[in-house]
């Protein structure tokens, strides 16, 4: 009987982590992020102390 449960859960878990990667495939082709950053230009950041 446990390994049936065992069997089930470690399919599922299969699974979720298969739709978890095809998402992270699709989203990473869908969405393109701009190769210098989100700054235009070349801006400095400073801090006042």
């Amino acid at each position: 009987m446990k390994y049936i449960i065992l069997s089930k859960r470690s399919r599922a878990l299969f699974g979720i982590v298969l739709v978890a990667i095809s998402i992270g495939l699709i989203s990473k082709k869908v969405i393109n992020y701009p190769a210098g950053g989100c700054m235009k230009g070349t801006q400095e950041i400073t801090f006042k102390t």
